[in-house]
Order: structure tokens, then sequence, then C-alpha cells
């Protein structure tokens, strides 16, 4: 599995503390430093090249989008996430223009920045897998930009990014599958596979039985046919 190096930008050390904690929880995902501000965060990043940047928007020199401006100036190769109380249009929008890969609202849910970081995991490992893409698969790549949970689109705990990707994997397997099967599929937690297809259960795109064992829980089966047994 591949391992990214993270660098996390926080003015307060006892929220960068909390961050780097949430970070190494999800394996593949080591901090390898806090900057508590931007210009530490860019002499970092010019002299480390880290795979990706947690950085807060309200530094002490200056701000989150003037250091991510900067960092793209320099085509430095570096992913970048914002954890923020920030919330305005001109942010979101400047956020979206420099292309971040997420943009999380402060105070969040620890289950949101983790599925962030499992969104990437898996958006980095669908890249480096194919030397060419085809419309759908670059549609899953962009849709991560939309910002569904800032705008309230879908229900808490659910993005589009991650949502594209379920879907793609439930259209590539048999109609009567498992938890396990999609897992095989995309590489993410079996809690969040989870999440996602009772979402999709809930409205009705999936059906849920369940096949029953002489010993043990029952194994959960999805299905795309609503005639499914």
């Amino acid at each position: 599995m591949e391992n990214f190096n993270v660098l996390i930008v926080e003015d307060d050390f006892r929220v960068a503390d909390i961050n780097k904690s949430v970070t190494e929880d999800v394996e593949g995902f080591k901090v390898v430093k806090i900057s508590y501000t931007a210009n530490a965060a860019f002499t970092f990043v010019s002299e480390n090249s880290p795979d990706l940047i947690i950085v807060d928007i309200y530094l002490p020199d200056y701000n989150g989008i003037e250091l991510i401006k900067k960092i793209r100036k320099h085509e430095y190769p570096v992913d970048i996430i914002l954890i923020t109380a920030a919330h305005d249009s001109e942010t979101v929008e400047n956020s979206m223009r420099y292309g971040v890969f997420d943009y999380i609202i402060k105070p969040f849910d620890f289950s949101r920045f983790k599925e962030s970081l499992e969104n990437y995991k898996s958006y980095k490992s669908s890249i480096s897998s194919a030397s060419d893409y085809d419309q759908n698969k670059i549609n899953v790549f962009i849709s991560h930009n939309t910002f569904s949970s800032v705008t309230g689109d879908l229900p808490k705990g659910i993005t589009t990014f991650t949502l594209d990707k379920i879907e793609s994997a439930v259209n590539n397997i048999p109609d009567l599958f498992t938890i396990d099967d999609i897992m095989r599929e995309i590489n993410l937690s079996k809690i969040t596979v989870r999440r996602y297809l009772e979402f999709l259960n809930k409205i009705g795109t999936l059906k849920k039985t369940y096949k029953h064992k002489k010993i043990g829980r029952p194994t959960i089966l999805y299905s795309k046919k609503a005639d499914c047994v």
C-alpha cells in the first residue's frame, strides 16, 4: 500500500495535535511535519515535497488561500485539504480555483475527516493504476470539486466523490453482492462501504436481503434488482 507524507498547517497546537492523531489513525498516512505559520509551511513544502497538506485558512502571518496560491505558483506537486471555520462563498470559490481536494468546515466530525482521507487514498490509487482514462473515470476524479458536503445536497456523511465510486463499483459486479464484493473493487473501509450501500438502499436504488447461516450472523446481500430473493 502506498504511504502518504502529510504536512499539517494549523496555528492552534491543540487542534494540530488532534488533526495529526486522526490523520495517522487512517492507514497509509504519516504526519511528517506540523507548521504553525504559512511561511514555515511554504519552506517545508519547497524543501521536502510532502504528498498532502492539511491547512487552515486563518494563520498568523498570511492566510491559507495565499499559501495555496503561492504553492500553485511554484508548481509544487502537492495535494491540499482545507479544514477551516471559513465558509464564505469567496473563500470556497477561491479554494476550488486553486484545486483543493476537499473542504471541511470546522467544527467537523472525525468520521468526515477520515472519509476525506480514505477518498484521497482511493483517488490516488485509481490514478496510479491506469495509463489512460475514459470519460466515466475522469468524471469520478473531478467530482470531489463539487463540494457536495459544503452545499448540503447530500445527507451528512455522504459525499459525491465516494458515492460515484460506490455506484461505479456496483455497476461493475453481479446483481447480487456483499460489502466485501464492493471492497474488492475499491479501496475503502468496510464502515464506509456499508454506510453508502445503506444510503442507496434507503433511497431505493438497492434492495437489501439476508442470507441466514446455521452459525453466526446472517450475510447481508444487496441487489440492483427489485426481485432479489
